[in-house]
């Protein structure tokens, strides 16, 4: 009877693994509408992975060479993907049987004491070992959602290296764009108080030949006062962000940054959009929502093959002696097969379903989220370029037509027509547009170069 039980057992097992294993449902709908098209759309061409190559700088590809080795958060990536990979092969190991094996002696000595006052001594030795193995056919699965589960995972862990690649890169170049811009307004700066100095001393050169009253000396001290204090500014912000540039290259101080560019380079060129769906291939971001979105899903199987019974095998052969030569000789074998499954557990593995399943709807969203997001970056960006664009031009008519009314208010003030002051207000607004014009075109070009981080491209982690 015992015989009859165990080789159905053997045959339900052999037969059940070659049924159909449980598999994920099919793709859950996006809570969300992706448009046919962008709100504008660009001239530009396809867009190069190594998109800061166009800024033609040995300099910038030096600093983002250095960062993609040293950034702390690109290495911090890595590990994560070592600890997916080791998490899949502990996944996988669940596949394979297990085997164990033990070995042991013991020694006796026994003293019996006789009338006489002589005692005798017996000594004794023996000992024993075993093996041991277990096996768990994946009947339903559920080892393989598991896998399925961490490999998800795994890619995701992939991804965000490369998003994190992808945010480094441009903030790299935008943090060596202000710096540069920060240069810029600095060395403007300089002129306009050397101008400003010169002025001064115009002035009171003419209120000494009594040509210039107290009142016009003070407003030209007041404009180069105001002008001066913009100093300590300029070099914080410059400071600051040689600071941060170094963080993200993984070093500890401004000092280690090699840096000379003073000039603002050209933006980058401007690449051709295409189409939303296009993101949902080109951002890692978008990606590595979907990987973990589908570790979700696998989850669910698991949790559902979890329900089910399970099927084992266990074998063991014992071994005993009383000498080391002789233990493999005597020996007791057991091979046994067992199908498990659960009658009553409180409703704990519905639960667990119910709770996978929720996971589920909730990386749903955040997957939606996140092509949401994308999509309102580009759409930000494709504004900002043509708005920035616009209003530098305007800025640039303003700076003119504010050179030319310095022009005729200086006339005025020679010919006694008008104040000081009135030069002075123009004067001032030329200086204040001078600086301002710089920092503007900076953003126009870290504009341009959002429009690449927000399209998703980007260079393979490790390629130069």
């Amino acid at each position: 009877m015992i015989k009859s039980f165990f080789l159905m057992l053997l045959m339900s097992m052999v037969l059940s693994t070659g049924c159909k294993t449980l598999e994920p449902s099919g793709d859950q709908p996006l809570p969300l509408k992706i448009p046919g098209s962008f709100s504008a759309q660009t001239d530009g061409f396809e867009p190069v992975k190594s998109w800061w190559l166009s800024f033609d700088s040995d300099e910038l590809n030096t600093l983002i060479e250095d960062a993609l080795d040293n950034n702390f958060d690109l290495k911090t990536f890595k590990t994560k993907i070592a600890q997916a990979k080791a998490s899949v092969s502990k996944e996988n190991a669940a596949l394979f049987p297990d085997l164990w094996f033990s070995l042991g002696g013991q020694q006796n000595r026994t003293q019996t004491k006789k009338s006489t006052g002589s005692s005798t001594h017996v000594d004794s030795h023996s000992w024993d070992g075993s093996l041991s193995g277990s096996y768990t056919a994946d009947v339903w699965g559920e080892a393989n959602a598991q896998i399925e589960s961490g490999m998800s995972i795994l890619r995701a862990a992939e991804l965000d290296l490369r998003a994190s690649t992808l945010d480094l890169t441009a903030q790299v170049a935008e943090t060596w764009i202000d710096i540069i811009a920060a240069r810029n307004k600095k060395s403007i700066l300089d002129n306009q108080i050397k101008n400003n100095q010169t002025l001064l001393k115009l002035q009171k050169l003419r209120f000494t030949h009594g040509k210039a009253n107290a009142l016009d000396v003070s407003q030209q001290r007041e404009v180069l006062a105001a002008a001066s204090s913009q100093v300590p500014l300029l070099e914080k912000q410059e400071q600051l962000l040689l600071n941060s540039l170094a963080f993200l290259s993984g070093k500890t101080m401004a000092e280690q940054i090699q840096m000379n560019t003073k000039i603002l380079p050209d933006p980058v060129p401007l690449p051709g959009v295409g189409i939303p769906s296009d993101l949902l291939e080109n951002r890692p971001d978008i990606q590595a929502a979907k990987m973990r979105l589908s570790s979700a899903q696998w989850e669910i199987t698991a949790a559902r093959a979890d329900l089910l019974p399970s099927f084992s095998l266990t074998a063991q052969a014992l071994f005993s002696s009383g000498t080391l030569d002789l233990l493999f000789h005597n020996w007791i074998a057991t091979l046994a097969g067992s199908i498990a499954g659960p009658i009553f557990d409180g409703g704990f593995r519905k639960a667990e379903v119910e709770r996978v399943k929720a996971v589920a709807q909730e990386q749903v969203n955040l997957y939606a989220r996140t092509v949401a997001k994308a999509i309102q970056e580009v759409e930000d960006s494709l504004v900002s370029i043509e708005k920035q664009k616009d209003y530098i031009r305007l800025l640039e008519e303003e700076l003119n037509v504010a050179r030319l009314t310095m022009k005729d208010a200086m006339v005025q003030y020679q010919n006694g027509q008008s104040t000081y002051l009135s030069y002075l207000v123009a004067w001032t607004s030329i200086q204040r547009l001078e600086r301002q014009l710089v920092g503007e075109r900076a953003s126009y070009i870290k504009e341009r170069i959002g429009l690449y981080r927000a399209l998703g491209w980007m260079p393979v982690p490790g390629m130069k």
